[in-house]
């Protein structure tokens, strides 16, 4: 498995389809409507934190990699804990709502960690996810990334159900652009070069590359060649 560097976790690390990922993760959660107290299960970078906050919820982060707590520690205003989301030090219900960005897809018992969260959040919370899609496309950045699978519709949906969660919406998306640029650009480089932050000469292109990014949103929602899903799902525990 991967084991995050400090690298992983500087400002220029964080690329167009990162930012285009997680705008499309918080106009989901905010679709669910969720009270304020969020909870931020693998929160890494601490950017999804920064989005919450700026709105007003109430959030607590939790990594699992030191390199992350000190950054978050230094990024966002909310409570920051080390731990995974397979161990949450929080009692049942302590929060309105939770995120999982890409962080499933890290977890080897996944249904397990998913209860876990599920346990933290109160009955009618709205959980919100992004994972990675297409087993068919599993290659070097999942392995680097310590990925241990990529998931289908029928996979993700069977995960929620297990996890007591009702499915309010699964969407996939990272069509056409995001997908070309993952197999066809950014899998070759990672390869070849590794996980390097672009050099200064590439980001011309890098903020290109986020312009034609843009064109993903209007093709969210279709499912062949997506990149990702997301899921906003409720609480069913009473």
């Amino acid at each position: 498995m991967h084991t995050p560097i400090e690298s992983d976790f500087q400002p220029d690390f964080v690329g167009p389809r990162h930012r285009l990922r997680e705008s499309l993760l918080l106009r989901m959660l905010l679709s669910g409507r969720p009270g304020p107290a969020l909870l931020n299960a693998g929160a890494g970078q601490g950017t999804f934190s920064q989005l919450l906050e700026s709105r007003g919820f109430e959030v607590t982060s939790v990594d699992p990699s030191p390199a992350a707590v000190e950054l978050l520690r230094r990024r966002v205003r909310g409570p920051v804990l080390a731990a995974s989301a397979g161990e949450l030090p929080f009692a049942d219900a302590s929060f309105d709502g939770a995120v999982l960005g890409e962080v499933l897809e890290h977890i080897e018992d996944d249904l397990s960690a998913l209860r876990e969260v599920v346990r933290v959040v109160r009955p009618g919370g709205v959980v919100a996810a992004s994972v990675p899609a297409n087993p068919a496309w599993f290659g070097p950045s999942d392995e680097w990334a310590g990925h241990h699978r990529r998931y289908t519709r029928e996979a993700l949906l069977e995960l929620c159900a297990g996890a007591a969660l009702d499915v309010q919406r699964l969407e996939p998306w990272g069509f056409p652009v995001s997908s070309f640029y993952h197999r066809r650009i950014y899998e070759p480089r990672l390869s070849a070069a590794g996980p390097a932050a672009p050099r200064w000469y590439l980001r011309p292109a890098v903020a290109g590359l986020g312009a034609a990014l843009q064109v993903d949103r209007l093709f969210v929602g279709v499912e062949r060649g997506a990149l990702g899903y997301l899921v906003l799902a409720r609480n069913t525990a009473r």
